[in-house]
């Protein structure tokens, strides 16, 4: 698939002129454009898919709609890899944030999704922090336990300042993922989820919750159904920020995959409506277009499905061994 691109910045997704070394608009770090993946810019008015020069001074020219902020919805793809962060229906921000990069010639992908904890202080500046930290920290040549501890690192540099009664300290789920087809590594704390896609064969879940639910379906205290029908259902046990236990460690995982098929990393956006890998699979029409198109069609489906919640997918194509 061939599309327009744009550089943008990856902590405030100002635009950039390409060669540029650090964001005008906040200082940030500009990431290689030979490395990095390209930010996609989609149908300019997520309304009526107007293009670009018909929006101007935050408003559609042709059907009227105010166009989101920045972070509201966000694309990037590359060989073999897609996201979308959407803001969904119900939240007045997105405090969700993912951070992509494919290997020049495809030889590895790396992938970070961040949920903001919304009872927190500026939970969607911990997300963007951690997934930025994490992916900087992979691209050093770190595995996936230092790429959570800098995760970690910059979360607890979003705010020393005491947060209100309130709300708590920035914080954020965490979820990274280490591709080298057919072989990928996950490294999780929080309720972000991974699923595999085979182009045959059944549908898995590859990671596990840190969540109130999973821990009552663990224990044998409640099963599945009862346990996701109570209201502390989703409330998870582990997180990054202040006030995580510093004994938390992420859950790491390794999977190999037998054939071709697709890795879909996802915030609960997307699976509270879809739980099941088979449920993502009915959903977003797997064997269909590219990585990108899967994401967003993945992320239609939780918007249709209500928008409950902030929406961030990232899938990743996998070949399988060589035949």
């Amino acid at each position: 698939m061939t599309t327009e691109t744009t550089l943008r910045c990856p902590s405030c997704g100002a635009a950039a002129v390409p060669g540029d070394r650090f964001c005008e608009a906040c200082g940030a770090d500009l990431p290689d454009p030979e490395a990095a993946v390209e930010q996609q810019q989609g149908p300019a008015c997520p309304s009526c898919g107007a293009e670009a020069a018909a929006v101007a001074d935050g408003y559609c020219g042709v059907c009227g709609m105010r166009q989101p902020a920045t972070a509201d919805h966000v694309e990037a793809g590359g060989a073999g890899a897609g996201a979308v962060s959407d803001r969904g229906k119900r939240h007045h921000r997105n405090e969700d944030a993912f951070a992509l990069h494919v290997d020049e010639g495809g030889g590895r992908v790396l992938a970070v999704v961040c949920d903001g904890v919304s009872t927190t202080v500026d939970p969607d500046e911990a997300s963007r922090a951690a997934a930025d930290a994490a992916l900087a920290a992979l691209l050093d040549g770190g595995d996936l336990t230092a790429a959570h501890a800098a995760a970690q690192q910059a979360v607890l540099a979003v705010s020393t300042e005491e947060p209100p009664p309130e709300l708590g300290w920035p914080s954020s789920t965490f979820l990274a993922a280490v591709v080298r087809d057919p072989a990928v590594e996950l490294a999780t704390l929080g309720d972000c989820r991974t699923f595999w896609l085979p182009a045959s064969g059944t549908p898995s879940t590859l990671t596990e919750d840190d969540s109130w639910a999973a821990e009552q379906i663990a224990a044998g205290e409640m099963s599945p159904e009862e346990a996701y029908a109570d209201p502390r259902a989703h409330t998870i046990t582990r997180w990054l920020g202040r006030d995580a236990d510093p004994a938390w460690s992420p859950r790491l995982a390794s999977f190999r995959a037998e054939g071709p098929g697709r890795l879909v990393l996802c915030s609960d956006g997307l699976w509270n409506d879809a739980p099941s890998a088979e449920a993502v699979a009915a959903a977003g029409d797997p064997a269909d277009g590219d990585a990108l198109a899967l994401a967003r069609r993945l992320t239609d489906f939780a918007n249709r499905s209500g928008g409950h919640d902030n929406i961030t997918v990232v899938v990743v194509d996998l070949k399988g061994p060589p035949s």
